[in-house]
């Protein structure tokens, strides 16, 4: 019963970013169309664990809640994460990485967001991989994004290592 709670905070974490973005969509368009009808949320729909769009918190909570989870669980819900079309669920896995936790595939998944089209992502993973340099060694990344094309990727990237 335990895990069923764990994994239910932690869907509604995951879906947090996007009901953020869908509710602030959503109350835009009701401001700008007064004929535009915004239904209420139903009670079967998932709740963030906490109203915010501050990703650094989101990062945290995401952080302590792949914590609680079983191992394996762990990795496929960060597998679902690293590999979502929304580039604000892979940014709250990447902030979540900067938090050390064990995570069987930690190194898999600062190589894959190392990648990310998205560079704040890029930036993000930067940070996290030198957070977790002790505990999956040197990988390459910091030095690969030492050259990224965006300045702000090799800003994060030298801030990281400068510490």
């Amino acid at each position: 019963m335990a895990n069923q709670k764990s994994m239910a905070r932690l869907r509604a974490i995951l879906k947090s970013a996007t009901l953020a973005a869908i509710a602030t969509t959503a109350t835009a368009s009701a401001a700008t169309t007064s004929d535009t009808h915004v239904p209420a949320p139903s009670a079967e729909a998932p709740m963030p664990f906490e109203d915010t769009d501050d990703v650094e918190a989101l990062a945290h909570q995401l952080a302590a809640r792949l914590t609680d989870l079983p191992p394996i669980e762990a990795v496929g819900a960060s597998a679902d994460l690293a590999t979502s079309v929304n580039a604000r669920e892979r940014l709250v896995l990447a902030g979540a990485l900067a938090w050390v936790f064990p995570l069987a595939s930690d190194d898999i998944l600062l190589a894959h967001l190392a990648d990310d089209p998205d560079p704040r992502v890029r930036a993000a993973i930067a940070r996290a991989a030198w957070a977790r340099m002790a505990v999956v060694g040197d990988t390459g990344i910091l030095r690969r994004l030492l050259g990224d094309a965006d300045p702000e990727v090799r800003a994060a990237a030298w801030h990281a290592v400068r510490g």
